[in-house]
C-alpha cells in the first residue's frame, strides 16, 4: 500500500473566506499496490483511435501540457503516480459520426488504475464519446482508487459531446478530471452522471477561446450513505460572443457530503458573452451535509451571466400535494430523486447505459 495525503485539490480559482473550508478539498488514502483494469472500446469505425503520443500535433500537445501545468501539485503528483498510456480518440472526417465511441471501464476492488483519454474533433467534425466506469465488487477487504483525466479539444466549427457515467461499488474512490477547450464555432458538451464511489473528486475546466464558443455541462448526482462528493466546475470565457451553460442536479441523503463549486470566469474582450448556471440540492436527511459556491468572476463589461442555487427539503406544499394522491413521504422523496437524476440522464444517447443507470439506483427511467 502507498500512503498519499494530498491537501489542494478541486482548488477554486479565486479563493473565497478560508474559515468557509470551500477553497479546495483535501485527499488522504492509501493505493493498493495492484493495478487490475479492464477497458473496451466499441464503434471504433466512427474515429480513429490511437495510443501513440506522437500523433498529437504541436498545438495539441501545447493544450495538454497547459492543462498539466494548470494543475495543483497534488493533483499532478498525483496523476504521476500512474503510467497509463493515453487513448486517443479522433474524428476526422467532414461528417457527423453515425454512432457513439462507447469506451467501459471495469476495475476490481483493491486495485488502482489510472485512465488517460483525449477526443480531438477536427474542424467541421461531430463526435461523441460515452465512457462508463464500474468496478466489481469482491470480498477483498482493501478499497480501490481510480484516477481519471480526459482531454477535449473541439477545433473550428467542430462538437463533442462527452458522457461520464460512474456506477463504482462503494469500496471505490476516483479523481476525475476533464479538460477541454474550444476554438471559433465550436460547441462542447458533457453529460455526467455520479451514483457510486465511496469518495469522489471531480475537476471540470473548459476553455472557451474561440469566438462564438460554446460550452454546455449537465451533471446529476446521488451522494448516499457515507458517501462524499467533491465537485469544481470552471468555464473560462476567453473569445467573443461565447456562451456558457452549467447545470448540476442531485440528491444528498443520510449521512453523506457533498461539495459544489461553480466558477464561469468572463476575461476581458469576450465581448457579447453569455453565462449560466443552476444548481438544484435536495436534502433528504437532517444529518446530510451540502456545501455550494457558485460563482462569476468578470473582467469585461459587455457580457450576461446569471448563477444560482436552490437547496433545500422537501416543502409543505410539496408533501400536501403527493399526499392528497395517496403517496407517502418515503415514496414522494423516491420520486422526486428519480426525477433529478432522470433529466439530466435522459440526454445520453445509448439505451443500455440507461438501463445500468436504472438497475443500479434501482429505478425505471422510462416510467
Amino acid at each position: 500500500m502507498q500512503n498519499i495525503d494530498y491537501k489542494e485539490i478541486n482548488r477554486i480559482p479565486s479563493l473565497t473566506w478560508n474559515w468557509l473550508k470551500m477553497n479546495r478539498a483535501a485527499l488522504k488514502t492509501s493505493l493498493p499496490e495492484n493495478a487490475t483494469h479492464t477497458m473496451s472500446i466499441a464503434n471504433t469505425a466512427n474515429a480513429v483511435i490511437s495510443t501513440d503520443e506522437n500523433d498529437f500535433t504541436a498545438a495539441e500537445k501545447a493544450f495538454i501540457a497547459a492543462t498539466k501545468a494548470d494543475a495543483t501539485e497534488d493533483a499532478k503528483s498525483l496523476i504521476s503516480l500512474f503510467g497509463a498510456e493515453t487513448v486517443t480518440v479522433r474524428a476526422t472526417k467532414q461528417t457527423k459520426a453515425e454512432e457513439p465511441v462507447r469506451i467501459h471501464h471495469e476495475a476490481k476492488s483493491g486495485t488502482s488504475s489510472c485512465v488517460k483519454h483525449a477526443v480531438i474533433a477536427e474542424e467541421n467534425t461531430e463526435i461523441t464519446v460515452i465512457a462508463d466506469y464500474t468496478s466489481e465488487k469482491t470480498n477483498n477487504s482493501e478499497n480501490g482508487f481510480e484516477a481519471i483525466r480526459t482531454i477535449l479539444h473541439a477545433k473550428p466549427n467542430s462538437k463533442i459531446h462527452l458522457v461520464k457515467v460512474q456506477l463504482l461499488q462503494d469500496d471505490f474512490s476516483q479523481v476525475d478530471g476533464t479538460f477541454a477547450l474550444a476554438e471559433d464555432g465550436a460547441q462542447i458538451r458533457i453529460t455526467q452522471i455520479v451514483l457510486g464511489g465511496s469518495n469522489t473528486y471531480i475537476d471540470t475546466k473548459c476553455t472557451l477561446s474561440g469566438y462564438s464558443s460554446d460550452f454546455r455541462c449537465d451533471t446529476a448526482y446521488h451522494a448516499k450513505s457515507n458517501q462524499m462528493l467533491d465537485m469544481n466546475y470552471e468555464s473560462v470565457n476567453i473569445g467573443s460572443k461565447s456562451n456558457t451553460k452549467m447545470i448540476v442536479k442531485g440528491v444528498v441523503s443520510d449521512k453523506a457530503t457533498k461539495t459544489y463549486r461553480g466558477t464561469i470566469d468572463f476575461k476581458r474582450g469576450c465581448t457579447g458573452s453569455t453565462g449560466e448556471e443552476q444548481e438544484e440540492t435536495l436534502l433528504l436527511s437532517p444529518t446530510a451535509v451540502n456545501k455550494s459556491l457558485p460563482v462569476i468572476l468578470c473582467a469585461e463589461d459587455d457580457m450576461s451571466g446569471t448563477h444560482g442555487s436552490t437547496i433545500g427539503r422537501i416543502g409543505a406544499d410539496e408533501l400536501f400535494y403527493f399526499q392528497s394522491r395517496g403517496i407517502d413521504e418515503k415514496a414522494a422523496e423516491k420520486i422526486l430523486s428519480q426525477a433529478k437524476i432522470k433529466s439530466i440522464a435522459d440526454e445520453i444517447p445509448d439505451e443500455e447505459l440507461k438501463d445500468k443507470i436504472s438497475a443500479f439506483i434501482g429505478i425505471e427511467l422510462d416510467e
